[in-house]
């Protein structure tokens, strides 16, 4: 009895100490699983942010048109079967007393143009139009009967062209579609009432502020 009293305790220890020994291991086991575990799973469960990029092509602002863009381009008319379209620049060439009004179409020969709107034209020297008429006889293009033309062009601008007119103290131009107010005349413009003139200006709403202008036809 007394060899079993003495033994017991020490068996009671080494149960215990076995019993522990495996509960920390079965802990060291647990923490290496979490372990493994967190370094497979991201930080964050939060999906990333999208960032969007803005498409160009749509909720931009148009951009403004440049004050230097060259002017719409008039169309040329439809010809009659009778008539012949032509676009290009006025020239005058030849002396004073033997001048001759040519018209320069891109790629081509100058052509003399005749008629009655003839001196109009001349006035117009270097300005682009377009002329309708019949070619004349002769070599091909030698010369141009012109029955209507309007302006295309004036250094680059598109002109309005019509008829100065006096009214109510102040100058009008009257043209083919309407008839504008002339906002801050000069003498010169007033001198020419009755006149049908060419004038390069800011227009706003009925009013046009001339910047240049050209006499076509005198009083």
């Amino acid at each position: 009895m007394t060899t079993l009293a003495r033994v017991l305790p020490r068996i009671v220890v080494v149960v215990f100490l076995v019993v522990g020994c495996s509960r920390t291991a079965a802990k060291s086991g647990d923490t290496a699983v979490v372990a493994a575990t967190d370094s497979a799973t991201p930080a964050s469960s939060t999906p990333p942010a999208i960032v969007a990029t803005p498409d160009s092509t749509k909720g931009g602002a148009t951009p403004a048109p440049s004050s230097g863009a060259p002017p719409k381009a008039t169309p040329a008319p439809t010809a009659t079967p009778s008539e012949t379209v032509l676009t290009g620049r006025v020239t005058v060439t030849g002396l004073a007393s033997d001048q001759r009004t040519m018209l320069q179409v891109e790629g081509g020969t100058p052509t003399t143009l005749t008629g009655p709107l003839e001196p109009e034209l001349r006035r117009l020297n270097a300005a682009t139009v377009w002329v309708a008429g019949a070619p004349g006889t002769g070599a091909p293009n030698a010369s141009f009967a012109v029955s209507r033309y309007e302006i295309v062009s004036i250094d680059g601008s598109k002109p309005i062209v019509g008829v100065l007119v006096a009214r109510d103290g102040s100058t009008w131009l009257a043209a083919d579609r309407d008839t504008v107010k002339l906002a801050a005349t000069t003498p010169e413009i007033r001198a020419k009432v009755g006149a049908k003139v060419w004038i390069v200006g800011r227009r706003t709403g009925s009013e046009l502020i001339p910047q240049s202008f050209g006499v076509i036809r005198e009083p």
